[in-house]
């Protein structure tokens, strides 16, 4: 999944993203993020450093309550000359669902001369390990795209606005099926 950021700083973008607590203001699917049992210290309203981990709980929480532990295996910045790149991985990913997870970011600026938008390039990947893995993978291709082209914009652009656009989108699908 791709996604232009015209006003964006890849900076700003790659702190944004490296910060696990944005991920629900963004992912629909995503509802919550916290420090795993054993690393209670880590702020998870900061960018995550190499090393650092974070679970992750998504799905239809309280009835399809889903997790996955997020390590950061790779965090380099953007700069003036390059790319930045951002590198989760899950070994044991969702148990008797889905193992070898990676979620995988690209960060670069839109014009390197100016360095005011950025290009966002997200790839994600996982072993099947039951049906649900194999039947998951529309919606997690739909998830992502909306990410990454309606929320994660109207986040970055909105930071002013109290209420969160995920908040916003979800009660308007609320109004509209419920």
């Amino acid at each position: 999944t791709k996604s232009k950021l015209s006003h964006t700083p890849p900076i700003q973008l790659y702190q944004f993203l490296a910060s696990p607590a944005n991920w629900p203001k963004i992912v629909a699917s995503s509802s919550s993020v916290e420090s795993p049992d054993n690393t209670k210290n880590v702020d998870l309203s900061r960018p995550l450093r190499q090393g650092q981990s974070v679970n992750e709980i998504f799905g239809l929480p309280p009835l399809f309550p889903l997790s996955v532990t997020w390590q950061c295996v790779k965090s380099v910045p953007p700069t003036n000359t390059k790319k930045g790149r951002l590198e989760f991985y899950s070994v044991n990913g969702v148990p008797g669902i889905a193992t070898r997870c990676k979620m995988n970011f690209d960060i670069d600026a839109v014009n390197r001369n100016n360095n005011e938008g950025s290009n966002l390039s997200l790839e994600m990947e996982y072993e099947p390990q039951s049906p649900l893995a194999v039947l998951a993978t529309p919606i997690l291709t739909v998830d992502n795209a909306l990410a990454l082209k309606v929320l994660l914009p109207s986040v970055l652009l909105e930071s002013s606005d109290t209420t969160v656009p995920l908040d916003k989108f979800r009660s308007l699908m609320g109004s509209l099926y419920g």
